[in-house]
């Protein structure tokens, strides 16, 4: 590829800083930066250009630029990415978008299957331990099981991220597979909910962060046409899993009871991601950072905006699985069943947002999508759900919000990925897991606390109406965002 065409790629930016490129007497080539050399030499071309082809979004985002710390040069989006991936070096000489790398987003559609999907069934265990097994304790302890596992996932996503970097991700995934058997397994004898804090929610949150933040950051590393589709298919192994695991786990406990149903659930949740542990791997590898968080990004008030969309969002992801059982059951007068189907409603369809999503990313842009998918969110629960307590706008709530939020969980990464950078993605998931953490937070606990304190366990209006307000503060820093990025509606970022 000449350079001319590099240069006029790269051109498509609008940014003035990128002047030219040079190509010395010992072949390599250097990328000029406002007349300055860049730190990135050696003969990149082909690299840059198929970053420029990869960001094409990016591209279009306009003139706001990052400082970068050698030269002080201004670059704007798409060189930002491609500066951190020519910093990084190739894991393995697999290509992208070949049939491999198909296997991997399969290997990760597995891995957040078992990992998150497991999570997103708790709303059945929820519901037991309410009205069976400890009808005596209050809902906001009981919430708190499912909780910590999320919440500690998040804590370990932070680190595992700052592993993937130095150790192989397979290996990881593999460790995490044995302890999210262990956590189950253990559990399965447990008589008190302190006791099923530390083992499905503590020891569980553990083992399941590795494949979790590894199946959430590697699908987009191994593609540059579809990456958008390809995440979409991995992320939405977390909402396939929710579905036939909320099933499944309410078969189990009505006929074997709760221990034998956490004694299957985590042999088979080891077995299958130990199964899949040798394609998690990455396809770049940044150069070794020893920084466990990569704080430098909250000095882009862009990406402390997107943050703050995520916290939101990830706050009123869990209320609507979590209560809707038991809502069912209490407000609704359904069966236990009817309850759990609801949930397995709502799961699958949060898998067709995901795919819908991740199909539309690459044609609309990612951010454009998840602030469509938070206003419908938004709509699903102040429309629907807070001036109705029928059986009609339940299942209304469930088809809207399902779909709604799948696609927002399953856009994050994609954004993440081509407004910030591939190469240290991991690390930046990392930084948003502090952001899930708190969103985790400031979800389910409050939401349980309101039913106990002022709805007595009886009344949801006051937990549906907080569930409410959490996607429209997502929405307002989203939009926000954008505007930052761009203000012509059109644009595709």
């Amino acid at each position: 590829m000449s350079e001319h065409h590099m240069h006029g790629q790269l051109n498509n930016s609008s940014d003035q800083h990128l002047r030219s490129t040079h190509r010395d007497d010992t072949g390599s080539t250097t990328l000029l930066f406002g007349g300055q050399p860049s730190p990135l030499q050696g003969d990149a071309t082909e690299k840059v250009a198929q970053l420029g082809q990869a960001g094409e979004a990016c591209l279009e985002i306009g003139d706001n630029a990052e400082p970068d710390v050698v030269t002080g040069a201004k670059w704007n989006a798409v060189q930002f990415v491609a500066a951190a991936d020519l910093r990084a070096e190739n894991a393995t000489d697999k290509e992208p978008d070949s049939l491999y790398a198909w296997m991997v987003i399969f290997a990760c559609l597995i891995s957040l299957m078992l990992s998150i999907g497991i999570n997103d069934a708790y709303g059945v265990y929820q519901q037991h331990y309410q009205l069976t097994e400890f009808p005596n304790a209050t809902t906001a302890i009981i919430s708190w099981i499912g909780t910590t596992q999320f919440l500690v996932m998040c804590v370990g996503g932070t680190f595992s991220g700052f592993l993937c970097e130095h150790f192989d991700t397979r290996v990881m995934s593999a460790v995490g597979a044995i302890v999210m058997g262990v956590a189950l397994i253990a559990g399965s004898f447990c008589k008190s909910v302190q006791m099923l804090m530390l083992t499905q929610g503590l020891l569980y949150g553990i083992g399941a962060s590795f494949p979790f933040v590894a199946g959430t950051s590697i699908p987009t590393q191994w593609f540059t046409k579809r990456r958008g589709l390809a995440t979409g298919i991995a992320l939405s192994g977390s909402g396939l899993g929710g579905m036939w695991m909320t099933s499944a786990t309410q078969s189990l406990i009505d006929s074997v009871g709760r221990p034998w149903a956490m004694r299957v659930t985590g042999i088979v949740a080891c077995v299958a991601v130990l199964a899949i542990s040798p394609w998690m791997r990455v396809r770049l590898v940044p150069s070794k950072s020893e920084k466990i968080i990569d704080w430098s990004l909250l000095r882009d008030v862009r990406f402390n905006l997107f943050l703050g969309a995520v916290v939101f969002a990830v706050a009123a992801y869990f209320g609507p699985f979590y209560q809707i059982p038991s809502y069912s059951v209490v407000v609704l007068h359904k069966s236990a069943n009817w309850g759990t189907n609801m949930d397995t409603l709502m799961n699958g369809l949060s898998v067709l947002g995901r795919l819908a999503v991740g199909f539309l990313a690459d044609f609309t842009g990612p951010l454009n999508l998840f602030i469509i998918n938070t206003v419908l969110a938004a709509a699903s629960l102040l429309v629907l759900w807070v001036p109705f307590d029928s059986v009609g706008t339940l299942i209304a709530v469930d088809l809207l919000f399902g779909f709604a939020i799948g696609g927002i969980v399953s856009v994050i990464p994609v954004v993440a990925a081509q407004v910030f950078g591939l190469a240290r993605l991991p690390s930046i998931i990392g930084l948003l897991f502090i952001g899930y953490f708190i969103g985790g937070l400031l979800g389910v606990p409050p939401m349980s606390a309101l039913l106990d304190d002022v709805g007595h366990r009886t009344d949801y209006t006051s937990s549906i109406w907080y569930m409410a307000i959490l996607p429209v503060c997502s929405l307002l820093f989203s939009v926000a965002m954008r505007f930052l990025l761009t203000r012509n509606l059109c644009t595709r970022v």
